[in-house]
């Protein structure tokens, strides 16, 4: 069949007709679709959304396109099937019914929310395996500040930081922090609204709605977010109990804590819970955790069925929001976190001592938490402390700890000489020589500890 050639007047009449007024309407390069799915950044993301709750007023600074949508969405997706009622974090509260808690761990990932290391009692003899992020706060705030190193014995140096809790009135079984919102937030915002417009009035419609949406879904989800309270719970504890000192360890960082029970009590045994009102809210939450991940499903799809300028409109947008999130976090990390700590435990005091070996160190924390001269308390308490933190089941060992906490109990300096050392149960030469070097580490941590003056 004769088809009749077309002339070329008509044809770049043609092409003018379906030419773009946007700029770089014409160029030949576009933007790979898995590039703009290489600018995510959703755990940075994820987290200052999760923090809407801190911030006052944040759920309505929330905006703006961010990248990171998807992961935002999935992590979401884990509230309805983690909701916790408000009668299991708080027995016998008077909070309306309907109250629900969620663990932010859930949905913060960066540092202070996590589990604490394992704490032993001394007066009360309490051992727990973990303790609540509190406990990693102050651990975590302990091995970055310098110490005083001891001289002695050299093996593998051990940290001891002594924390000097004071009562905190202010410590309620329920408490609620807010923290005001950086100036800088308004940034974002008007990026994607800009990128936004801009799209719009040169008819890139693609991009256009790929921004509006992640506006909408970002703004969306602060908001539903934004409607619950970062809550601490811890529990009060009994009338007549023992005092709470104890140690915190880990590894080669450990810390004496001292003070009220209820101040040693919320840093224990605390927890922070995302706090609302009704199932329903966390309903909403992840309805908003859908369109998230509907967001970044059609943005991969759409965003290169745009111009070059549409899609260098919507690169900017989230990588404006992405540089927003990270100094964001980077800001939220020192400044909530102290927020939250003055807040539950004022201003401790802290010393912190660098002794050369484990014996001496553990030793140093029975001596520090003893103020008035006498060690209190069943001395298979403080054996069992030891044996936590030190080798067991050794003769030598079990000698030497059985020494220390005889004059630890009895309230006598810890100098030894001979007669201690050539012990009767001890007949070979190389354990009574072990003896004695562990009971001159005993020497110098007495020393260390001020038992001299």
């Amino acid at each position: 069949m004769y088809i009749p050639e077309i002339p070329e007047t008509v044809q770049l009449q043609g092409r003018s007709f379906a030419t773009d007024s946007s700029p770089l309407a014409n160029a030949t390069f576009m933007l790979n679709s898995m590039g703009v799915a290489g600018l995510l950044g959703g755990e940075e993301a994820m987290s200052t959304v999760a923090l809407a709750q801190i911030y006052n007023k944040r759920k309505w600074s929330g905006w703006y396109n961010t990248p990171g949508s998807y992961i935002i969405g999935k992590r979401f997706q884990r509230l309805t099937r983690s909701v916790i009622s408000d009668s299991h974090v708080n027995p016998g509260s008077g909070a309306s019914f309907g109250t629900v808690h969620i663990d932010p761990a859930l949905l913060l990932q960066h540092d202070g929310w996590s589990k604490g290391p394992v704490f032993k009692g001394i007066y009360s003899g309490t051992s727990m395996h973990e303790t609540g992020p509190l406990a990693s706060l102050l651990t975590k705030k302990c091995i970055r500040m310098p110490g005083s190193r001891v001289e002695g014995r050299k093996t593998q140096p051990v940290n001891v930081t002594i924390v000097e809790l004071e009562p905190n009135p202010n410590l309620q079984p329920q408490m609620r922090f807010h923290h005001s919102s950086p100036i800088c937030a308004i940034i974002p915002i008007a990026v994607s609204l800009a990128t936004c417009a801009i799209c719009g009035l040169y008819g890139e419609w693609y991009a256009f709605s790929m921004i509006l949406l992640g506006i909408l879904a970002r703004g969306l989800t602060c908001a539903f977010i934004g409607s619950g309270k970062l809550v601490f719970h811890h529990p009060k504890p009994a009338d007549g109990s023992p005092p709470g000192d104890g140690i915190l360890g880990c590894d080669h960082e450990l810390v004496l804590l001292k003070g009220h029970e209820n101040v040693v009590n919320a840093i224990t045994r605390g927890r922070f819970f995302f706090s609302f009102q009704s199932k329903h809210t966390c309903r909403l939450v992840e309805m908003c955790s859908f369109l998230l991940i509907a967001q970044a499903i059609a943005q991969l799809i759409c965003v290169p069925q745009s111009n070059l300028f549409g899609q260098l409109m919507f690169v900017f947008s989230i990588a404006t929001s992405w540089v927003y999130n990270l100094w964001f976090l980077s800001y939220d990390k020192v400044e909530v976190r102290e927020e939250i700590f003055r807040s539950v435990l004022g201003s401790p005091k802290l010393n912190k001592f660098v002794f050369p070996n484990r014996s001496s160190a553990i030793v140093s924390l029975l001596l520090f938490s003893n103020d008035d001269g006498g060690l209190p308390g069943d001395p298979k308490k403080l054996k069992k402390i030891m044996d936590g933190f030190l080798p067991s089941g050794a003769l030598v060992w079990e000698i030497w700890k059985g020494i220390v906490i005889e004059h630890l109990t009895n309230g006598r300096p810890l100098h030894f000489d001979e007669t201690h050392w050539n012990h009767q149960d001890l007949p070979s030469q190389t354990d009574r020589l072990l003896l004695q070097t562990l009971l001159k580490d005993a020497e110098m941590a007495y020393f260390a500890s001020g038992g001299n003056q």
